[in-house]
C-alpha cells in the first residue's frame, strides 16, 4: 500500500525528476517509510512506500534481474505466493524472500499484457519495459486502488495514485471542470473516470493500458458478470461460501505487520472479525460510535450494542472511538483534502475512525463490498420490484418503459422519467429532476455541457448484463456505486498511512457468488441470504438476525441542534453567492426546512458542504473566502 507516480515523456520533458519529486512529496502520507525513483530516457518513475509485505526486500521502484523491467506498485496481491511458485516452476529466479511486487516483474515477463487477469487482490501499478519501450498500466477488477492519469500531446502521460500528485508536478493546470461537477449533482458520483479537475481522469477499474510514444491504448480485462447458473441449495452454498471466505481471510491477514478489523456491528464486519480472530487471536477490532445526547429517533443509527456483543463473545481486544456532534467542524476540510473532490455520502466519520486505527497500526480489514456483491441492498431492489420482469435481450429499457406505461397509464415520456427518478432515488442522487434549475445558477449551468442524465441512467441500466431489472441494478450498484465507495475508502485511510483491505471483494468469493441463483441472495424482503447462513456459526445470533443498517452519524438531528449555527455560517448567503454555483435562496430554503424539521435534507446539505469545502481547499470558485 503506497503511492506511485511518474511521467512517460519520451524525451520531450526537461528535468522530469524534479517534477516527479514534487509529486512524491505531495503523496508522502501514502508511503512515509521509504522513497525511490527510477530514470530512463523515456520515463521517470517515483514511489512512496508504506512497508507491509517483505519489509526488507520490497523496496521500489523494483527491477528484475535483467534490468529490462521496472515497476512501481500500490496495493497487495493476495495470491502472490501461489503465483511465485508457478513462476519459479517455469524457471524464474526471485531476489526477494516474499515480495508481491517482484511477482509482477516476472509475471509480466511470462504473461505479458495478460498479467492483470492472473492477479487476485487490490492493485494499481506502472511497469516499464525498457527493451520494447512501452509502459503497462493496470488497475484491479473493482477499483480498490486508485490511479489518475493526465494525457497531453506527443504521447506524454502523467500518472499518480492521487490527483494531488498530478497537481504538484507542475505539468497539470489546477482548473475546475464544471461538467464533472454538474455530473456529480445528477449522479451523486462521477461515472466513467470523470473528475472535476480539467485534464485529469481516473483510470477505469478492470482495465490495463499499453502506452507507447504513439499514444495510449486501453483495454478491459474483466467486468462483472452474473451467470446465476449454478444449481445448488442454500445449505450447500453456505458451506462452500464459508470455506472460501475462511481462505480469503487467511490471505488477507498475511502481512509482516499487525492486522486490525473494523467492527461496525453489522454482519459483514462481524464475519470478517470472527474469521480473522480464528486465524490470529492478536487481531484488534475498532468501532466508531456516536454521541447520542438529544438525537431522538436518530439514535437508531448507532450500532454499539451489536459490536459490543460481538467483542464480548469473541473476547476481542476492542476499541470504541466516540464521534461528537462538532467533529465535522474541524474535520470537514481535512476530509475534503483527503478525498480530493466531492464523492458519495457523508464521510468525515470514516476519515476520523481511520485516523484512530492508524494510531495503533497499519492494516485494517473492512467489510466494504459485502452488500453490493451479496444482494444486501434489499430496499433498492424492493423499490423497483413492481417493474421487474424477464427482459428480452437488448430491450431492457423498452421493457421497463412498457411496464411503467401499463401500470401507471402514463405516456412513454412520463414513464421514462419515472423510471429514471426511481433509479436516481436508489443511487441517492442529491438533486433530482426540477431541483437542478432551482438549485444551480444560470451561469454555472451554462458553463456545463447539456447532458440528458435521465437518458444516461436508463441507458446504463439497458446496457447492463442480466435478464431481470434487479440484476441490472445490481450491476449498476457494483460498477458505479461500489467503485465510488472504494475510492473514498482508499483516500480516507491512506491520508493516515493506513492500508484498508477489503476481503469480501476477493476474486474467488466474487466469482462464486456471481454464479449463484438470485434466490440465494435476496428473497422475501431479506438480503444476503447465503452470506448470513455462511457466517451463522461465527457470529452471535443478534448479529445474524440483524437487519441492514447503514453506517453513519445521526446527522439529521445534529444539523437541527448542535450544528445549526455553524451550518448557517458555513453556508451563509453571501458565501454561497460568491461561489456562483448554488442559488443562495435555494440553499437557505433547504436549511430552513431541515432545521425546522419539515424536511430531511441530510444528503443535500452534505453536498453543499462538500462543494464549499472543495472550493476552499483547492482554491476554486472564490477559494477560501
Amino acid at each position: 500500500m503506497c503511492g506511485l507516480m511518474g511521467i512517460a515523456h519520451w524525451g520531450t520533458v526537461t528535468e522530469p525528476r524534479a517534477g516527479v519529486e514534487r509529486m512524491a512529496a505531495a503523496l508522502h502520507h501514502r508511503g512515509p517509510d521509504d522513497r525511490g525513483f527510477a530514470s530512463f530516457p523515456e520515463i521517470e518513475l517515483g514511489f512512496d512506500r508504506l512497508a507491509i509485505v517483505d519489509i526488507d526486500g520490497g523496496r521500489q521502484p523494483m527491477r528484475d534481474r535483467s534490468g529490462r523491467f521496472c515497476v512501481v506498485f500500490n496495493g497487495e496481491i493476495t495470491n502472490h505466493r501461489a503465483l511465485r511458485r508457478e513462476l519459479e516452476s517455469r524457471g524464474h529466479v526471485f531476489s526477494s524472500d516474499h515480495s508481491d511486487t517482484e511477482v509482477l516483474l516476472y509475471g509480466y515477463h511470462e504473461w505479458g499484457s495478460a498479467l492483470a487477469t492472473r492477479l487476485n487482490g487490490m492493485f494499481a501499478f506502472a511497469l516499464w519495459d525498457d527493451r520494447d519501450k512501452l509502459l503497462y498500466l493496470a488497475r484491479d477488477r473493482y477499483g480498490i486502488k486508485p490511479l489518475y492519469i493526465s494525457e497531453s500531446g506527443g504521447g506524454t502521460v502523467l500518472f499518480a495514485s492521487e490527483v494531488k500528485g498530478l497537481l504538484a508536478s507542475g505539468w497539470v493546470r489546477g482548473e475546475p471542470d464544471p461538467a464533472a461537477l454538474f455530473e456529480y449533482f445528477n449522479l451523486q458520483n462521477n461515472w466513467d473516470g470523470a473528475t472535476p479537475f480539467k485534464g485529469v481522469r481516473l483510470f477505469p477499474p478492470g482495465h490495463f493500458a499499453v502506452v507507447r510514444a504513439s499514444g495510449l491504448v486501453q483495454e478491459r480485462f474483466w467486468d462483472y458478470g452474473f451467470a446465476r447458473d449454478q444449481r445448488i441449495d442454500l445449505a450447500t452454498a453456505a458451506e462452500q461460501h464459508r470455506e472460501i471466505l475462511l481462505d480469503v481471510i487467511r490471505r488477507n491477514v498475511d502481512a509482516d505487520v499487525p492486522v486490525a478489523t473494523y467492527l461496525s456491528g453489522g454482519i459483514d464486519s462481524g464475519a470478517i472479525t470472527a474469521a480473522a480472530h480464528r486465524l490470529d487471536h492478536s487481531v484488534r477490532s475498532y468501532s466508531c460510535v456516536f454521541d447520542l445526547e438529544g438525537v431522538g429517533a436518530d439514535a437508531s443509527v448507532d450500532e454499539r450494542e451489536f459490536s459490543r456483543a460481538m467483542a464480548e463473545e469473541m473476547q476481542l481486544q476492542h476499541t470504541e472511538y466516540m464521534l461528537r456532534p462538532d467533529a465535522i467542524v474541524d474535520a470537514l476540510d481535512e476530509t475534503m483534502h483527503a478525498l480530493e473532490y466531492p464523492r458519495m455520502g457523508i464521510s468525515y466519520e470514516n476519515f476520523l475512525i481511520a485516523r484512530r486505527v492508524a494510531a495503533d497500526g497499519r492494516v485494517v480489514l473492512s467489510g466494504m463490498g459485502g452488500d453490493e456483491i451479496h444482494g444486501g441492498y434489499i430496499g433498492r431492489y424492493t423499490l423497483l420490484e413492481p417493474y421487474d420482469e424477464t427482459i428480452v435481450a437488448g430491450r431492457g429499457l423498452a421493457g421497463l418503459v412498457r411496464r411503467l406505461v401499463k401500470r401507471g397509464g402514463a405516456d412513454p415520456g412520463r414513464a421514462r422519467a419515472e423510471g429514471a427518478a426511481r433509479i436516481a432515488a436508489m443511487l441517492n442522487v442529491p438533486l433530482r429532476g426540477g431541483q437542478i434549475s432551482a438549485a444551480l445558477t444560470d451561469e454555472f449551468v451554462a458553463a456545463a455541457p447539456a447532458v440528458d442524465y435521465e437518458r444516461r441512467i436508463l441507458d446504463a441500466v439497458d446496457a447492463a448484463p442480466g435478464e431481470l431489472l434487479r440484476e441490472k441494478l445490481f450491476y449498476l450498484d457494483a460498477r458505479h456505486y461500489l467503485h465510488g465507495l472504494l475510492v473514498l475508502e482508499d483516500k480516507l485511510s491512506m491520508a493516515h498511512s493506513l492500508e484498508t483491505r477489503v476481503p469480501l471483494l476477493d476474486n474467488d468469493l466474487v466469482d462464486f457468488v456471481g454464479a449463484l441463483p438470485w434466490e440465494l441472495l435476496s428473497s422475501d424482503g431479506t438480503g444476503k441470504l447465503v452470506f448470513r447462513e455462511s457466517v451463522r456459526p461465527w457470529v452471535p445470533d443478534v448479529i445474524y438476525r440483524k437487519p441492514k443498517m447503514g453506517f453513519g452519524p445521526p446527522e439529521a438531528s445534529w444539523y437541527r441542534t448542535h450544528l445549526a449555527t455553524w451550518l448557517r455560517s458555513r453556508l451563509a448567503p453571501d458565501r454561497i453567492r460568491a461561489r456562483g454555483i448554488f442559488r443562495p435562496e435555494f440553499v437557505q430554503r433547504v436549511l430552513d426546512e431541515h432545521i425546522a424539521g419539515t424536511g430531511n435534507h441530510v444528503a443535500l446539505i452534505w453536498s453543499f458542504l462538500s462543494i464549499d469545502s472543495w472550493c476552499s481547499v483547492f482554491g476554486f470558485y472564490g477559494g477560501r473566502l
